[in-house]
């Protein structure tokens, strides 16, 4: 049955929210126009394809929204369910607005200033999601909203992936239900919009293993720079133009054409806007790294690095471990001590904010949740090769090794000296 897009105008879900008008569709539903009982103006979007791979998506999308911390960047969850022939429905909060694609054809060129406010708001979006080690996947110009406020809000999550397992971890152990996060969805699925995806999600739909999967909170990071790249330079970086009215194997002909280009872009290729300051390239340019391991983490760190460049001018420093470098014995001396002086003094406070950080955490955690093997970023399950992922066998490298060496040698030198004294010196 081919659900018509007028169909549910007038109907009342359950709650009482009045279906007033139809606003537009996607790949998957339909989104209108409601009335909660109270009078307020809400979203209601109604899933009309009932493909297996789509009602599971979509019920990954009402899960997240739902168990996410308020977010004010984000959309908001009301409520959910199914109409009584069976479509699953989904509302939310009504955006009264543009998007930012629209705003961008009515300005093509942002203010340095202007944009990095825009960037810092969806950076605040991505919070909740990123902390749960949820990735979008689709962070585009179209699914970003400007409310008349000049307001950031995030939509459309119907391409996440739980890309760090703990949606799956929640499922797996009763504590959500359902099995939604069990089965992978992204085999053979290019999943996103090509001009705003990163390079891993062009290569990770070709692996048969899925944790060797790269995609992971800084894939959000990556759309996120070229979105701010297209602010400052007025252009996208990356243009995909299929001929008008292709059929379906010069689409496809165009896109492969597109992704290979993709996939062969070099770094130092990307040039900066003449209007960006450098110090703020180097923040774009960290996003932008083929490698997503060169990248901001998260959008977290993403919104660190623009806030220290617009407090104090200062962009990112990247080192490269493979350069050879010659540093003299009593600087390098001196830069030790001061490290070792500075890891004494901040250890109490350190001590104590991560003691208030573990308490918060214990505090909202559901009573039943088990302890994970490995914790990543925030304190939250971290797979192998995932922002946070720390190998439990791996030195953590604080200096210990050093001050046992010291502290040995420091015992022989004590021996040799009262051996000198008793058997040597003249008595």
């Amino acid at each position: 049955m081919t659900l018509d897009k007028n169909h549910y105008i007038g109907a009342v879900l359950a709650g009482g929210y009045k279906i007033e008008r139809f606003v537009g569709s996607g790949a998957f539903a339909y989104v209108y126009f409601a009335k909660a009982p109270t009078g307020q103006g809400c979203a209601v979007k109604i899933q009309y394809n009932l493909a297996q791979d789509a009602r599971i998506r979509f019920s990954r999308e009402v899960k997240v929204l739902r168990e996410i911390p308020p977010n004010d960047y984000l959309v908001r969850y009301f409520s959910d369910g199914e109409t009584p022939e069976g479509y699953p429905y989904l509302i939310m909060e009504f955006v009264d607005g543009m998007t930012l694609k629209e705003a961008l054809k009515r300005r093509r060129v942002w203010p340095v200033q202007e944009s990095c406010d825009l960037i810092l708001q969806l950076c605040d979006a991505f919070g909740g999601l990123h902390q749960l080690g949820v990735v979008h996947r689709d962070v585009k110009p179209d699914n970003i909203m400007l409310t008349r406020s000049h307001q950031v809000k995030l939509m459309d999550l119907g391409l996440i992936k739980d890309a760090q397992g703990l949606f799956k971890l929640l499922e797996s152990e009763d504590i959500m239900r359902g099995r939604d996060f069990a089965e992978n969805l992204d085999k053979g699925v290019l999943a996103g919009t090509p001009e705003y995806m990163a390079p891993e999600q062009f290569s990770d739909p070709s692996l048969n293993d899925e944790s060797l999967a790269k995609t992971d909170t800084w894939t959000d990071v990556y759309s996120l720079g070229l979105i701010f790249y297209e602010m400052v330079a007025g252009h996208k970086l990356f243009v995909f133009n299929p001929p008008a009215n292709a059929s379906q194997n010069e689409f496809a002909k165009a896109l492969l054409a597109f992704l290979t280009m993709r996939t062969q872009q070099r770094d130092e290729e990307i040039l900066p806007p003449p209007n960006v300051p450098y110090q703020l390239w180097t923040v774009i340019a960290r996003a932008l790294h083929a490698d997503p391991t060169r990248r901001q983490h998260n959008a977290q760190e993403f919104a660190d690095d623009i806030r220290r460049y617009l407090t104090s001018g200062e962009g990112v420093v990247e080192q490269d471990s493979d350069k050879t470098s010659a540093i003299d014995l009593a600087n390098f001396a001196e830069l030790m001590r001061v490290k070792e002086t500075a890891q004494v003094g901040a250890a109490t406070s350190s001590d104590q904010q991560l003691f208030a950080t573990n308490r918060q955490s214990l505090a909202a955690a559901p009573a039943a949740m088990p302890i994970p093997g490995n914790v990543g970023v925030s304190g939250l399950p971290s797979m192998p090769g995932s922002p946070g992922y720390v190998d439990p066998g791996e030195d953590d490298g604080d200096g210990n090794g050093f001050l046992w060496g010291f502290l040995i040698v420091l015992l022989l030198i004590i021996v040799g000296v009262l051996v000198f004294y008793l058997f040597f010196l003249p008595k």
